[in-house]
């Protein structure tokens, strides 16, 4: 039985489009015969502006599809609103979460005197609550990967 996944990120600029297009063509060529993937930045109308739908169209069909996944993949680096209220979906449904924080900052911010980055521990407590908190795609994609072969017979 294919497992769903929900790729969220943000999409505000050059940079973020990429990589989300990116990732899901990555999550296809891993995951193809395992996993179907709802991918918002290849939804059509955010090819064609003109058929832009309205924001409370966006809300309901994004929130289906969260609701809809088995796993919840999220690049939360950027704190962008949007993905932080379908994080917030994903963990009220109980979803698989696997949230992406790739700022390095992160990781050497005990390191200083001054703290370089800091995170919001309740956000942060609803992730591991649920799932993983990585720290690169590529963990990310090994974090599917253990996924998938320990439910694979559900």
């Amino acid at each position: 039985d294919m497992k769903k996944l929900y790729l969220a990120g943000s999409l505000f600029n050059e940079a973020e489009v990429a990589q989300r297009k990116l990732e899901g063509k990555l999550l296809r060529d891993s995951f193809k015969e395992k996993l179907e993937i709802f991918n918002p930045i290849e939804q059509p109308f955010n090819d064609n502006k003109d058929s832009l739908p309205s924001p409370n169209l966006i809300f309901l069909n994004d929130t289906k599809e969260v609701e809809n996944a088995d796993v919840f993949l999220a690049d939360i680096t950027n704190n962008d609103p949007g993905v932080m209220v379908e994080l917030g979906i994903a963990i009220s449904n109980h979803k698989y979460v696997i949230a992406i924080i790739s700022d390095i900052r992160l990781k050497t911010a005990n390191k200083y005197d001054i703290p370089t980055y800091g995170f919001n521990h309740y956000v942060l407590g609803g992730i591991l609550e649920n799932g993983v908190l990585v720290y690169s795609f590529k963990e990310a994609m090994e974090k599917i990967k253990d996924y998938l072969r320990e439910n694979k017979d559900e």
